[in-house]
């Protein structure tokens, strides 16, 4: 992506921001055994990780990023273009309101939204766990007087399976590389890698069975 023309405005993508939360877990992910505060931040990264997965498969081939949206904002921004764009622009192009990370995941397993192979094979397991990361990094990104108090090795598992959804969506079927810049997903899966490994490492997992 070239630079852009004011010095102090930062720009993005999507897929950027995939790579960057991906590759900020793994150096999380990689200190976390000694460094108890850095599960929290990894928690966090790894929620955005899967959300921007999502979304890079969502919005490839949708102009508006109509896939990601809201039910509203979609038929608002379909009836327009159907309608030859005449009148307004919607509000909604502007000011889209996606869906929550769980439909996200949801729409990513979904054959409407996303065709096979790029689709996302979904099950309970993974859906639920994925639900209890997301909730945890709601938990984490409120303020508490208390602080919190949390057994790690529940946390483990859940990380292996955002990785697993990361993986296909990124690295064994991405469907949005044009877009995506140079070596995306080799970094991609080399920062997997070691969140796979630090997380499969810690003290009560079971290397065979990931849990």
């Amino acid at each position: 992506m070239s630079q852009p023309s004011f010095p102090h405005h930062f720009q993005t993508t999507q897929p950027r921001e995939l790579l960057a939360c991906i590759e900020h877990a793994a150096e999380l992910a990689a200190k976390a055994a000694e460094d108890h505060g850095a599960w929290r931040w990894l928690v966090i990264a790894m929620t955005l990780a899967v959300q921007n997965a999502c979304l890079c498969a969502l919005d490839h081939g949708d102009e508006y990023g109509t896939k990601a949206m809201t039910r509203t904002d979609a038929r608002e921004v379909k009836r327009w273009t159907t309608n030859g764009r005449r009148g307004p622009e919607p509000f909604a192009i502007r000011e889209p309101r996606i869906v929550s990370p769980l439909e996200l995941l949801r729409r990513a397993g979904d054959p409407y939204f996303l065709r096979p192979p790029y689709q996302l094979p979904l099950n309970r397991k993974v859906t639920e766990a994925f639900d209890d990361l997301a909730d945890l990094r709601n938990t984490f990104l409120h303020f508490s007087e208390d602080g919190w108090t949390i057994d790690l090795r529940e946390i483990p598992p859940l990380v292996l399976v955002a990785c697993d959804v990361v993986r296909h969506l990124a690295v064994t079927q991405p469907i949005y590389l044009r877009h995506a810049g140079p070596r995306h997903r080799e970094r991609v899966a080399a920062a997997l890698d070691v969140i796979e490994n630090a997380m499969l490492s810690y003290p009560g997992m079971d290397p065979s069975t990931g849990a």
